[in-house]
């Protein structure tokens, strides 16, 4: 019985994980791809690391171990680098500006320093930190854009903060049972959701 739980377990975290890849697809997909190619890196910094830590969090709990390792990877850079990107797009996507090239590549090369040093030397402060101001200047980039031309646009990416939040502080709301993984994986897919939701209410 006690097995049988277990491998029901083990199959709703491959279902959850396989929702949250295929959510990022999506968005890629369907949203992304369709922008001009400096935001969308920047939007697929934090998207496809997303997606791709979700695909090897699948292979995982399928039986592959292995997996676990690039499942951390990208986890860690989504959080990072992907923190970073996301904010920067998000100001763009607000302000309706169009960021150069350089200035894209100079956000992450810092996204990919600051993740350097949080994988490489171990400081754990920046993995704990930096998502929370990330998510901290896409709220406030929301607000601006309900007071301009992007309101839809800013309430999407509020709402979407608001998901990663509840993702973030699942274990004092919810409990810290088996389930605590596959609600981290729906938040998450709903929140990369609703960031997509907001690039396709951009004024044009």
């Amino acid at each position: 019985s006690k097995n049988f739980k277990s491998n029901k377990m083990q199959i709703a975290h491959i279902v959850s994980d396989l929702v949250l890849s295929f959510t990022g697809f999506y968005v890629f997909f369907k949203h992304l791809v369709k922008l001009e190619l400096s935001s969308t890196i920047l939007w697929e910094s934090f998207v496809l690391s997303i997606t791709a830590s979700a695909l090897f969090g699948g292979i995982r709990f399928a039986g592959f171990s292995q997996a676990a390792v690039p499942s951390s990877f990208f986890q860690n850079l989504a959080s990072i680098t992907g923190g970073i990107g996301v904010a920067a797009a998000s100001f763009a996507l607000v302000t309706n500006r169009s960021l150069s090239k350089l200035t894209c590549y100079i956000v992450l090369a810092f996204g990919f320093l600051l993740f350097a040093l949080a994988e490489g030397f171990g400081i754990h402060l920046i993995n704990a930190i930096l998502p929370i101001i990330s998510m901290g200047l896409i709220v406030v980039f929301g607000i601006i854009g309900l007071f301009g031309r992007n309101k839809r646009s800013g309430i999407w990416l509020i709402i979407g903060v608001l998901f990663f939040a509840l993702g973030t502080f699942r274990t004092k709301i919810f409990g810290e049972g088996d389930f605590n993984i596959d609600i981290f994986h729906f938040l998450t897919a709903a929140g990369v959701l609703s960031f997509g939701t907001a690039v396709s209410h951009s004024a044009k």
